[in-house]
């Protein structure tokens, strides 16, 4: 990564500027205001690539090999070791039960 990578860019486009999440952290040109909201970027772009997935619109090339898998995971730890709190992403379920008498 060149040296000349600007705050704004690191933070806006976090997944061009580090290979992992872990880096950002990392980054002592980053303030932790700074950290967290790239860890916020990083963690919505991952929870779209997931949407999107799932509803099987095909994405761009990340993620479709099986050593490039979706790393939410690995950012919410990531922005939970630096205290922020991940966007948990409320989901609710419908579920309708009906019981039968097979006599």
């Amino acid at each position: 990564m060149p040296n000349s990578v600007k705050a704004k860019d690191k933070v806006e486009n976090p997944k061009a500027q580090f290979d992992k999440p872990k880096e950002i952290v990392q980054d002592t040109a980053l303030s932790q205001h700074e950290k967290k909201k790239a860890l916020n970027t990083w963690e919505q772009d991952e929870r779209q690539l997931l949407t999107a997935s799932n509803e099987g619109m095909p994405g761009s090339d990340e993620g479709l090999q099986s050593d490039s898998g979706n790393r939410l995971g690995e950012v919410v730890r990531t922005k939970e070791e630096i205290g922020a709190k991940p966007k948990h992403k409320t989901i609710s379920l419908s579920v309708s039960i009906t019981a039968s008498n097979h006599s």
